[in-house]
């Protein structure tokens, strides 16, 4: 367990709606599908500021049991218009549902993941169904309009008929308001950490027969907790892209992350450099920047790591405190240092 509490940056909004085992009725296992309809969403935050912000909507039944088949489906990405307030209008099937099993919506933005998680306990769509807006937490002003029903599959006993699942509604139905309560942290509880590793600058040639494939390991320092994107084999390998978010989880306040750049070869890989993110820079307002690379003056590595689980008033708070800081070294200094 850790020994403190700590907390996240958001780019998403991650929804789980909780399928409880409350409800007398019994529900047949494995012939039931869930219809989620994902309609659009409003007050997004700007994510990608390269390439633009393309968001699509993740489902995914939370099975009970790890070896049952997967039920997953996304959106397609909203690409055209105002991305911030995105109109999908799409309904997702989800096989084999079962009475007790969770529904988890995310939202992503060219595979970076944006947000925080919401429970839905399960009487607010089972089983009469759900048709509204839900607030996201960590965005007060961010709404995901949403529709779910469960399709029930053959009859048992107590169970409603095969197919009696109403249809999703329609516009025309009066929208609920559904704001999630907010719970406390423990403050001992192990956090989770989005960790996007974007891209890097300035590498060296270390392979000269194979090519250069660099990589980049992301480890909570002296833990053995990790995570590792794909190596990057086409391009400008000394000026490599990633774009990937990975989720890295137990972290605990007080702990370093790690950052190494490999280059991967022939017979094993070779170290580029390494970079120290120290504990002040990740809670609670996470970070987003260049970082240099040891033993490479001219490398620079950008990462964007955002705590997962900060109460929405401390992070603003933080956040807010960051910026005035940073503008009182603006004002006084004459050269910026780099924190690593």
């Amino acid at each position: 367990r850790c020994g403190s509490r700590f907390g996240h940056f958001s780019k998403s909004l991650k929804l789980v709606i909780e399928a409880s085992a409350r409800s007398a009725m019994s529900v047949t296992a494995g012939s039931n599908k869930l219809l989620v309809h994902i309609d659009r969403a409003e007050g997004l935050h700007h994510l990608s500021n390269f390439t633009g912000d393309k968001p699509y909507v993740v489902c995914e039944v939370k099975h009970a049991d790890n070896r049952a088949e997967l039920s997953r489906a996304e959106t397609k990405p909203f690409i055209d218009g105002d991305t911030l307030n995105p109109k999908w209008n799409e309904t997702l099937e989800l096989e084999h549902w079962q009475q007790g099993e969770a529904l988890e919506i995310a939202v992503y933005d060219k595979g970076l993941l944006a947000s925080k998680t919401l429970i839905m306990p399960s009487e607010v769509f089972f089983p009469n169904g759900f048709n509204g807006r839900v607030s996201i937490p960590e965005f007060p002003k961010s709404k995901l309009h949403i529709s779910v029903q469960v399709e029930f599959g053959t009859a048992a006993a107590g169970s409603p008929t095969a197919g009696a699942a109403e249809p999703l509604p329609n516009d025309e139905s009066p929208p609920v308001e559904y704001d999630a309560p907010t719970t406390e942290t423990p403050a001992d509880a192990p956090h989770k950490l989005a960790v996007s590793i974007l891209e890097a600058q300035g590498l060296k040639q270390m392979n000269h027969f194979t090519g250069d494939h660099p990589y980049v390991v992301c480890e909570v320092q002296g833990k053995g907790v990790k995570v590792e994107t794909k190596p990057v084999t086409e391009g400008d390998t000394m000026n490599p892209s990633w774009g990937e978010t990975h989720t890295l989880e137990p972290y605990c306040l007080g702990d370093s992350l790690e950052f190494t750049v490999y280059n991967k070869g022939l017979l094993g890989a070779k170290t580029e450099g390494k970079v120290l993110l120290p504990p002040e820079l990740i809670y609670p307002q996470g970070f987003s920047g260049m970082l240099h690379i040891s033993e490479n003056p001219e490398a620079l590595l950008h990462v964007i790591i955002r705590p997962l689980d900060v109460p929405a008033e401390e992070e603003t708070l933080a956040t807010t405190k960051a910026s005035k800081k940073k503008k009182k070294k603006l004002k006084t200094g004459k050269k910026s240092k780099s924190c690593c």
